[in-house]
């Protein structure tokens, strides 16, 4: 076990080694050179922590990199921002600060020029706001267009709250005393969830870099949580999105259902701008400010969807906005003959224009694959850029100089750059920005989307997965684990991750199922699993199993194991109680057990009524039907969950559960392992200090190498591929 372990770890080390790009923007162009500014995050196993890097390339017109410089740290950057004159540089920065011997955390701006530090801002110090949000749900930090101000989101200042009864310092009774109410210091404070824990009511936060004010925005409805703000042409209005926050804050991360709108901050006059009943996000404005476009799909149903992309001619002052590119059920034809399945962005790139502002360009996921595309927003026509295989990602643009992120399951993302031609706008020649770097031995590896459709009559037939894994070998001499996603509405894309690859690398074949009810391929196939979890989605894994066996005969079709995270474990869970024989060992990381259970005590109880095909209601009437609604709902949820499976479960099931989880709380995996024990199966659970991905470094490190021996151990891998 040692040997194997020691095998497990050092390739772990070596893939590890490899940073993931963050975020790319061109961010100086002049006659004859540019500059691409690139920001990446490695692992530093020896600190247990993720490092941040930045590295800049200088390119010739002709994108032939000239000096790349060596990698910066940036770990304390929490935010940055250029003003649009690239005179000055806004930097969000934490910080561990002595105070009365012990240390705190605190925040801190700093205004750069391009020869030193001008100023820095202690937010503490200054008291005006909470912590400055830094996620990717509400964050902003942009600069305005004359470079004075700065716009971002913060936490509300709370109101101070003491004991009822607390003796007091002397003091002059004239001294000014801040508002501090009695008894309100336990008071239940409710947040956005799931990795949004302590953000409770963002604000707008202006920080005037003149006068040296900060103001809070005013004059907002109460009950409303604004972010992703943006400034509006000549910076005489703030754009963004409001979140409605009463009756309760439902949890945000990877929902993109809540009811929102897009809104406008004038005069002191707030003014929604979009429309009821929907869910906005990521509003931009065009480079000649004539077109304010965003994200938008209806508010119920599957917590990610199809989105429209939403167009308003702010230049004419139309207030009533038109579709760009509408809800996809099934594919269309676009340019070129062209099929697309619809738009699932969770954002659209800040730098997302042609210079003419007539295209926009943009990336979305398609089938199993990430495609980018150019929509001409005049004559409304959509436009794959072409590439190979690989997913090909859209970061930036300027001057008609497009940066891409280009991976696939055995590339590291590396940077490409070309340049647009609206003649001709699928054809870009692309040229390498960043070098890209070699997985190890992965000229042993293959990888292969295979689509799949059933001969029967139900409405939604097809699916894909994708194999990846060996590229030969002996007849029925590699193990295979089957490996669906969670969500359920989200899908896996032809990405360089680092679990997969050491799965691989160790001879493991995979697959990576997209089953019905994955973004990617028409609302219909997303919509379609509701009210049919635990049954089509179990299906579809199954048939993915069955055809890879006969499609690739070096898999071992009794050496078949399971690896899945929250709905991705509920599907485990489900299939190795429903096919006991087939799947031979598991492993689960904050899987859904029992979705009645949960229906209680998540953040998004509201998933748990999409899943069964019902509406969500915060409150019931006493009336007799919706006591009989309810219980019928409670029932259904029940019997589409895998604990009604668990007595026929055979495999040995390792659980990796996070404590702190607020999306699939660690009842759930108690609950099977407890289950599990009393059956005699063999079962292992790890609980970790973490929420919902487990993805925080010394989790990571253990959650991926634990998962690995566990399979070499139950599928009795002796010797390894690499």
């Amino acid at each position: 076990m040692s040997t194997q372990m020691d095998k497990i770890i050092n390739l772990y080390k070596s893939i590890a080694q490899i940073p993931s790009l963050n975020l790319a923007k061109i961010s100086c162009l002049t006659e004859s050179r540019l500059i691409v500014q690139s920001n990446w995050t490695q692992r530093n196993l020896e600190r247990s922590t993720n490092q941040k890097f930045s590295i800049d390339y200088t390119l010739t017109q002709n994108f032939d990199v000239i000096t790349e410089t060596f990698p910066i740290d940036i770990t304390s950057e929490l935010l940055s921002a250029v003003s649009d004159n690239g005179e000055f540089r806004a930097v969000l920065k934490s910080a561990l600060v002595s105070k009365d011997k012990n240390a705190v955390t605190k925040q801190f701006i700093e205004i750069w020029s391009k020869q030193c530090l001008l100023k820095n801002y202690d937010l503490s110090a200054l008291d005006v706001h909470g912590d400055v949000y830094t996620d990717g749900e509400f964050g902003s930090f942009e600069w305005s267009h004359d470079g004075n101000k700065l716009l971002y989101i913060a936490e509300k200042k709370p109101i101070k709250s003491e004991p009822f009864y607390k003796q007091q310092p002397l003091k002059n009774k004239d001294e000014n005393k801040e508002e501090i109410i009695k008894g309100n210091e336990f008071i239940y404070k409710p947040d956005w969830g799931e990795q949004l824990v302590g953000k409770q009511h963002p604000v707008v936060v202006v920080l005037d870099t003149i006068s040296d004010l900060i103001s809070v925005l005013t004059q907002v409805p109460d009950d409303l949580s604004l972010g992703q703000v943006i400034w509006a042409p000549n910076d005489n209005a703030i754009i963004g999105v409001a979140w409605i926050h009463e009756p309760r804050h439902l949890g945000l991360m990877f929902c993109t259902n809540r009811q929102s709108w897009i809104f406008q901050h004038k005069d002191g006059i707030f003014e929604k701008i979009s429309a009821d009943n929907c869910s906005v996000r990521s509003p931009q404005f065009s480079k000649d400010n004539k077109h304010l476009v965003w994200l938008e799909r209806d508010v119920s149903g599957p917590h990610h969807h199809a989105h429209r992309l939403m167009h308003l001619n702010w230049e004419d002052n139309i207030k009533t906005p038109d579709i760009l590119i509408d809800i996809v059920r099934q594919s269309i034809s676009i340019d070129k003959g062209k099929l697309f399945y619809g738009l699932y962005n969770q954002k659209i790139s800040q730098n997302c224009w042609s210079n003419d502002s007539k295209y926009l360009f943009f990336k979305t996921q398609q089938r199993s694959n990430v495609r980018s595309y150019a929509l001409n927003i005049e004559t409304k026509i959509l436009t794959e850029i072409e590439h190979d295989q690989s997913s090909l990602s859209f970061l930036d643009a300027k001057n008609d100089i497009l940066l891409f992120a280009k991976t696939s399951l055995i590339q590291p993302a590396y940077l490409v750059i070309g340049r647009f031609d609206n003649k001709n706008p699928s054809k870009i020649k692309f040229n390498n920005v960043s070098s890209p770097i070699k997985l190890v031995n992965s000229e042993k590896l293959k990888y292969e989307p295979v689509e799949y459709v059933y001969d029967n009559d139900e409405q939604v037939r097809d699916f894909n997965f994708i194999y990846y894994g060996p590229n030969k070998g002996d007849i029925h001499s590699h193990p295979l684990i089957i490996m669906p996603h969670g969500g359920p509405h989200s899908a896996y894309a032809n990405n360089f991750t680092l679990e997969s690859s050491l799965l691989a690398l160790l001879g493991f074949g995979l697959l990576q199922v997209n089953y019905r009810g994955s973004i990617g391929m028409g609302a219909d196939n997303v919509e379609y699993l509701q009210g049919r979890v635990g049954n089509i989605d179990v299906k579809d894994c199954v048939t993915a199993t069955e055809e890879a066996l006969k499609k690739y005969s070096w898999l071992n079709s009794e050496k078949i194991g399971l690896s899945g995270g929250s709905h991705g474990g509920f599907l485990v869970a489900h299939l190795s109680g429903q096919y006991s024989d087939l799947y031979k060992v598991v492993v689960a990381r904050n899987p859904v057990i029992d979705v009645a259970a949960m229906f209680t005590i998540s953040d998004i109880p509201d998933w748990c009524a999409a899943v069964i095909n019902k509406s969500y209601r915060q409150s019931f009437s006493n009336d007799d039907k919706a006591f009989i609604d309810a219980e019928e709902m409670v029932l259904k949820m029940f019997k589409c969950s895998p604990i009604i499976h668990v007595d026929k479960v055979k495999a040995p099931t390792l659980m990796c559960v996070g404590k702190n989880d607020l999306r699939v709380p660690m009842s759930q995996g108690q609950h099977w392992y407890h289950r599990l024990k009393a059956n005699g199966i063999p079962t292992k659970m790890l609980v970790y200090d973490d929420n919902h991905p487990l993805s925080s470094g010394p989790v990571e490190i253990d959650d991926i190498i634990n998962a690995a021996l566990w399979f070499s151990e139950h599928l009795n891998v002796t010797k390894y591929y690499s």
